[in-house]
């Protein structure tokens, strides 16, 4: 919304030239040709900017300024002055003056001026807002989150919890799924049996069909005794499977098979097991897609997607970026038996305006950094991740064409995410969790590139 300003000159033809030029700019204006019905307007109603000349008859602009900042302190008070009194005009800045204009000026000076106020103003409210919600996160079943999208998450797990029907929760890497999921099981009839998670790409493509059925003693070399798959495991309870999407095609069919007529067999087994489970499954892709790849049965689908909650990315929802580092402040400190920090305006204006491609993990990850680097009661700019404190970060690599005139872009990215990969696993000693840490990816993103 345009800034509401009111033009105060005891020049007749300068404050309505100066009013029609703001108007067609798109601002609210109006003039007085005295501070006292200056501030008779004030009283009567709300301005943003009072523009007013420096020397008036009656009252001058250093009056009016202390009686517009008495009555309306949140008005900003903008001077008009001439050469001779630009000594004057500085003193009223250190008065509360908000800036000054030497006369005779061009429109788009002012014009300036107003819209760098109206910018600092935003801000200001959007910090104020924040901090508001620093001390009044909302947290439900784990999640947290004041915007309208988790507000709709909140209501579809409360709508859902008691369904039998499957879900299928849609959201970006790092955007909370299981703990959507783990909400929809504590919230169920189902709360007092199992929640079992499963992280579909973390599994083995020739493992799938045991880690999910089980399997026989004898079924194949290395099955020395009887296992309970997941199914088993989550019965009357919750199976929760991340990632449905990386499941082998031929675990999918079986899978349909156990959702149509709830019941399964262990991998070289004849009896039937009963299918005692509510399912919820989630994906970061987008499933009808898939299926036209034939990279996911359309029928196992349909079954999976009865039910459907989409968690937005956090760059969609910045009204829980603060929510959320106050959240991981307090439980950070809890773990490490101290007080947590408060957030400095410039840290928060640097984590509100990230785009936050890890989404809540990665939020998370940076909050913990900060804290360990911090020395100070609060978090700086500073503490931040280099990502996020404007510090300039030195590429460590090196471009080397050499004489090429052209190059396979396809082929060169395979080959040098494929060096770092190798790279971090060295690094890592072969370990893959410590290898996605250094790569700043999850374990399940690592693996699938794998």
């Amino acid at each position: 919304m345009n800034l509401r300003v009111l033009v105060v000159d005891d020049h007749e033809d300068i404050r309505e030239t100066i009013v029609a030029e703001l108007k067609g700019a798109g601002y609210e204006a109006e003039a007085r040709e005295t501070p006292f019905a200056a501030l008779t307007a004030l009283e009567n109603n709300c301005w943003d900017v009072v523009l007013t000349d420096l020397r008036m008859p009656s009252m001058n602009g250093m009056q009016l300024l202390r009686e517009v900042r008495e009555r309306s302190p949140e008005t900003a008070v903008i001077f008009m002055t001439a050469y001779g009194t630009v000594k004057t005009a500085v003193d009223a800045m250190r008065e509360g003056a908000t800036d000054f204009l030497l006369k005779p000026f061009a429109f788009e000076q002012l014009r300036v001026r107003l819209e760098r106020l109206q910018e600092g103003r935003e801000l200001l409210r959007e910090v104020a807002v924040l901090r508001k919600a620093l001390g009044s996160s909302i947290a439900y079943c784990g999640l947290v989150g004041t915007s309208s999208q988790m507000r709709r998450v909140f209501e579809l797990i409360e709508q859902f919890a008691d369904n039998p029907a499957n879900v299928l929760i849609v959201g970006e890497t790092g955007t909370g799924k299981e703990l959507v999921a783990r909400a929809l099981h504590e919230r169920g009839s189902r709360s007092s049996g199992p929640f079992v998670a499963v992280g579909c790409t973390a599994v083995p493509r020739d493992l799938a069909e045991s880690e999910l059925f089980g399997h026989e003693a004898g079924a194949f070399t290395g099955a020395v005794k009887l296992h309970r798959g997941r199914i088993e495991q989550a019965r009357r309870g919750s199976l929760f499977l991340d990632d449905v999407d990386d499941l082998p095609v031929e675990t999918q069919s079986k899978l349909l098979r156990v959702l149509e007529e709830r019941t399964f067999q262990r991998v070289g087994g004849e009896e039937l097991q009963r299918a005692d489970i509510r399912l919820i499954s989630a994906t970061k892709y987008d499933l009808e897609s898939l299926t036209r790849q034939n990279k996911f049965r359309l029928d196992l689908m349909y079954r999976l997607k009865v039910l459907v909650i989409e968690l937005a990315p956090l760059r969609e929802r910045r009204d829980d970026i603060l929510p959320l580092v106050r959240h991981f402040l307090e439980a950070t400190a809890r773990e490490r038996g101290t007080e947590p920090k408060a957030i400095s305006t410039s840290a928060a204006e640097r984590l509100i305006s990230h785009s936050w491609p890890g989404n809540v993990r990665e939020l998370r990850h940076a909050v913990e950094f900060a804290m360990a680097v911090s020395r100070g009661a609060a978090i700086e700019a500073q503490d931040l991740p280099v990502e996020l404190n404007g510090q300039q970060k030195s590429a460590p690599y090196v471009l080397n064409l050499g004489t090429q005139e052209t190059v396979d872009l396809r082929v060169l990215t395979e080959e040098f995410e494929r060096d770092l990969i190798t790279w971090a696993l060295r690094k890592a000693h072969g370990n893959q969790l410590k290898a996605a840490a250094i790569l700043g990816i999850p374990r399940t993103t690592l693996q699938s590139k794998l």
